[in-house]
């Protein structure tokens, strides 16, 4: 039952993130994208480490959203 509404919880964030991911006008600070993939790989080794097997998975998708955005939306620095 837990596993299933950690799923649930972590599906509300994906949709939040496809603008990101799909309008090629938008940029994210490195930092912020950065950081979120660092926060989720240690969100799911939790959630593996209790032994749940969906939660992880869906985080996992919501991980490589951020990724993508960290490797292709990021600002070009002004230098």
């Amino acid at each position: 039952m837990w596993d299933v509404l950690l799923t649930v919880g972590n599906a509300v964030f994906i949709p939040a993130l496809v603008p990101a991911v799909v309008d090629k006008r938008s940029h994210i600070p490195r930092k912020t994208s950065g950081l979120a993939v660092i926060g989720i790989a240690i969100v799911i080794v939790g959630l593996v480490g209790q032994g749940l097997v969906l939660s992880p998975l869906m985080a996992a998708v919501g991980g490589l959203m951020w990724a993508f955005i960290f490797v292709f939306r990021a600002r070009a620095s002004a230098s």
